[in-house]
């Protein structure tokens, strides 16, 4: 049965899981790793292939969507806004080094969700004046996915709580022992790839993430 979904701004803000899934680091198959960490309570997932072509990342979009649309898990595509556009994916997510805020509009209008990567808080202030729905505070910790971004640390995501409106995600090598100091430091919402997409068991793993960022909120 199909889940009637609340239009994808909405739902936005009542995101506090965000796991991010690429094939290359998934210990299970690519699908069988979405369904369990929708299983699990993600509420939002983000399809991230750097190097995939565009026939076979569009393919796999495609399986991303019909799998999410059954769900009440948004999904995100990583930088590639046509074909966002064409699954009609719930939103995109752009870097510093992609397409610019305009461009992505262009392609994607406002009526999905669009997402930008910032390391400075001038780059979050940029995001938000030219209309980014939320963004990525990070790397928050060194990280293997993005070992060309030197971690911002805990002193930038308490920064962007203060001078930020716009929702914001906290991300970079986020885990069970450090997730605590993130929550407390106002990281509402939590981006997490490796901790559970490498894990043995994905969909205990979401669940005990989701448990953890929930307890803390209480």
């Amino acid at each position: 049965m199909k889940v009637i979904k609340q239009t994808p701004l909405k739902s936005f803000s009542s995101v506090r899981l965000y796991v991010i899934i690429s094939t290359g680091l998934a210990k299970k198959p690519v699908l069988e790793t979405l369904q369990e960490v929708i299983k699990g309570g993600a509420d939002a997932v983000q399809l991230r292939e750097k190097t995939m072509s565009d026939g076979e990342f569009l393919a796999l979009a495609k399986e991303f969507r019909r799998i999410t649309s059954q769900s009440k898990t948004l999904f995100i595509v990583n930088d590639r806004a046509e074909v966002a556009k064409k699954v009609d994916a719930d939103g995109l997510h752009i870097g510093q080094s992609d397409l610019t805020i305009p461009s992505a509009r262009k392609i994607i209008g406002y009526d999905r969700i669009l997402g930008v990567s910032t390391h400075t808080i001038v780059q979050a202030r940029k995001a938000q004046l030219e209309g980014a729905d939320y963004i990525s505070v990070g790397p928050l910790f060194p990280t293997i996915t993005k070992d060309y971004e030197p971690p911002v640390g805990l002193d930038y995501l308490k920064e962007v709580k203060r001078k930020i409106t716009i929702p914001f995600v906290a991300i970079g090598a986020i885990n069970h022992e450090n997730l605590n100091e993130i929550l407390s430091a106002g990281g509402l919402r939590v981006a997490i790839c490796s901790a559970i997409i490498c894990s043995n068991d994905i969909l205990q793993t979401t669940r005990s993430f989701k448990a953890q960022i929930a307890n803390h909120s209480l």
